[in-house]
């Protein structure tokens, strides 16, 4: 499942099973799932690719040599797991790669850099899906049953 809908399609299953079964082995189960989404979303976010599979958009082409986007965003150590035994949340560390990855995630505009007299540059981001569920949302399913079969 492509886009935002791929999250809406597995929360109402996922809620309803968490649900059902006892607060501490809802948090165990939780936390697992957490990582795992946290492990799947750094590792998408370094290699430039989006939860549904395609290659992110490329950075506006720049004199000098540019590197790979979002090298510190797609650190696990980035990327904070909050988890109370009702429910769990994958956020940024801190406030500015959280800014930063905001103007790349809804394509807004944002501040790049000050010119020599003092100007603020800003500049318009392409929107490029940062955080979402790809591929490794059946294998979170699949990690939800088999807590429930008792394996």
């Amino acid at each position: 499942m492509a886009g935002e809908e791929g999250l809406e399609a597995i929360e109402p299953f996922i809620g309803e099973v968490l649900q059902a079964i006892e607060p501490g082995q809802r948090r165990k189960l939780i936390d697992k799932l957490m990582r795992a989404a946290r492990r799947a979303n750094a590792q998408r976010i370094t290699a430039n690719v989006e939860p549904d599979g395609t290659k992110m958009t490329p950075r506006k082409k720049r004199k000098g040599k540019r590197g790979k986007m979002f090298r510190r965003i797609g650190k696990q150590s980035s990327l904070k797991i909050r988890i109370s035994p009702d429910e769990g949340e994958l956020r940024f560390a801190n406030p500015l790669i959280e800014s930063t990855a905001a103007a790349h995630q809804y394509g807004l505009t944002d501040f790049v850099g000050r010119t020599r007299d003092g100007r603020m540059i800003r500049t318009k981001y392409e929107a490029r899906r940062i955080l979402g569920f790809g591929k490794e949302q059946d294998e979170l399913l699949d990690e939800v049953l088999r807590q429930l079969g008792g394996d």
